[in-house]
């Protein structure tokens, strides 16, 4: 999941899982790299036009893990890898409803204090076929040094994979951890410490992969930074200072026909870096606030988008190849490598997708159809029955999916015009943004992990 945030944001705004990784070759067709959102990192599976799950249908399996993460779940390699943080009186994170009860006038004056009680963060490799844990790998043991919001967890960001080996990068305890995918053996690790966040809320932001680099971006409250590690042996290649404060967005790789850029969204700052040595290569400052969610991109265009109690809604589309300060000196003026921006309600929890030069954006109970080129809004409805969304929209085939924090699934055509293609009701909490890598649905909710086939979608 994803959500934007302002330094001191409101009561139930909690982090968002976190995310993302890339490749070259199209999501589900087997290509080796995956993590939060999919292979390209952009929420698009290009899977054959298949059909949701309906409500009933038999599972492949069902995992129960111990502990709790909001981290995805993540296939690579035939597995399916699940970061989670545990402890013998750890709570079970709260629904949005919920959680915004929990939370406490502590959490707006920054005086939360973490638990005393020492977690054990573990990653866990479960055969995709099966279901079967085939090892648990002890990441590290400690009492926790930050608190989090009582929706928000200790384990928060989606590892990343390419099949061999998997990073996991827990922002709670500051470790970044690299495994061997087929033992769990650990190849190598980075204390990278650990700084407060925005009003106690937690980590979020997940580690992004490419061919053999792992990128970490760590904005907290006193020392934000973004860093590239050799995969092979975790050294340090590169690392930058940020000078902004807490986002929870995870980095995206933006592959482009002019370049390959690391875009981050920060506090007030969207900027596309060199991913070779972390130099800027632009920048937009017309936004306010931190960022949960991560931009969505197609082809030449990426669109990064948040909403907060605070701030209006914020939208901005980037035009590949362009450098230097993008933002526009007036109102009256305009920059070439700014499509569209426009102050409009955006998403909370979820990052948005673009697909078929159409962007969608899931905010409370709504799903937002624009033009992505214009700006330009086609539709809105409201999902039937729906609650909050913290997990991501995905784009699956020629539909759209979202899935809401009680269970309830929504496919939904890419089309000019809304229309309802399917709803389920699998239960349980869900913020964990899904995984489709292997063909086959993943879903992790708070109590047990499901593993559910896709169908051939039936056209009428």
């Amino acid at each position: 999941m994803n959500w934007h945030w302002t330094r001191n944001p409101l009561p139930g705004i909690a982090l968002l899982t976190s995310m993302v990784v890339r490749a070259a070759e199209p999501a589900g067709t087997g290509s080796a790299i995956n993590g939060f959102r999919g292979p390209n990192g952009n929420g698009v599976w290009n899977l054959p036009e298949v059909s949701v799950p309906e409500n009933g249908t038999s599972s492949l399996w069902r995992y129960s893990p111990k502990g709790f993460g909001w981290a995805a779940p993540v296939t690579g390699g035939g597995k399916v890898f699940l970061l989670a943080a545990d402890a013998p009186k750890i709570s079970k994170p709260s629904d949005f409803t919920k959680g915004t009860r929990e939370m406490g006038l502590g959490s707006y004056l920054g005086t939360t204090k973490p638990p005393k009680e020492v977690h054990t963060w573990t990653v866990t490799a479960l055969d995709g076929e099966t279901g079967k844990s085939l090892w648990v790998a002890e990441l590290h043991k400690s009492a926790p040094q930050i608190p989090h919001h009582p929706s928000n967890t200790y384990a928060t960001e989606t590892p990343a994979t390419n099949g061999k080996v998997v990073c996991c990068w827990a922002g709670s305890c500051g470790q970044l951890v690299c495994l061997a995918a087929d033992t769990g053996k650990e190849i190598w690790r980075q204390d990278l410490g650990v700084e407060p966040r925005a009003t106690g809320f937690g980590s979020g932001s997940s580690p992004v992969i490419d061919s053999d680099r792992v990128f970490i971006q760590c904005d907290n409250e006193k020392k934000s930074f973004v860093a590239a590690f050799s995969l092979a042996t975790g050294k340090e290649l590169w690392r930058q200072p940020r000078k902004v404060k807490t986002s929870w967005s995870t980095p995206f790789i933006w592959k482009n026909s002019k370049r390959t850029e690391l875009v981050l969204c920060g506090d007030g700052l969207l900027t596309g870096l060199d991913p070779n040595s972390g130099d800027e290569l632009w920048r937009y400052t017309a936004l306010k606030g931190g960022f949960a969610t991560s931009p969505a991109s197609e082809g030449d265009l990426l669109i990064a988008c948040k909403s907060d109690p605070f701030n209006p809604g914020q939208y901005v589309a980037v035009r590949a190849g362009y450098n230097g300060d993008l933002t526009p000196k007036s109102k009256e003026e305009e920059s070439r490598g700014i499509a569209w921006s426009k102050k409009e309600k955006g998403p909370g929890l979820a990052s948005p997708v673009l697909a078929k030069g159409r962007l969608f954006v899931s905010s409370d109970q709504f799903i937002t159809c624009m033009e992505s080129s214009t700006g330009k809004q086609l539709w809105k409805e409201r999902l039937p029955g729906a609650k909050s969304v913290a997990a991501s929209v995905w784009a699956l085939g020629n539909s759209i999916c979202v899935l809401d924090e009680s269970g309830k699934l929504f496919q939904i055509a890419n089309e000019p015009e809304y229309k309802l293609l399917a709803k389920s009701d699998f239960g349980d909490l869900h913020w964990s943004t899904p995984d489709l890598a292997s063909g086959k649905l993943v879903l992790r909710g708070v109590n047990e992990v499901v593993c559910l086939p896709l169908k051939p979608q039936v056209k009428p």
